[in-house]
């Protein structure tokens, strides 16, 4: 089997797909309350992955241009 290459998504889009399971999960009554928890949960765990995961930035360099 080919390994796929992972997908890379948006955080906006992340934080948009939590508030939708949010609101599906509070709305709704009985399986698509479950389904809408679920999917809030899913998205909101992928978020924080992707928060944890990303690459720190290096230190801010100074100005260049100035002569020593």
């Amino acid at each position: 089997m080919k390994t796929v290459p992972p997908v890379e998504v948006s955080r906006m889009a992340l934080v948009v797909l939590v508030a939708a399971g949010v609101v599906a999960a509070v709305v709704s009554a009985g399986d698509l309350s479950h389904f809408g928890a679920g999917f809030a949960a899913g998205a909101g765990s992928a978020l924080v992955l992707s928060r944890i995961r990303r690459v720190p930035d290096g230190p801010a360099e100074e100005n260049e241009d100035r002569a020593p």
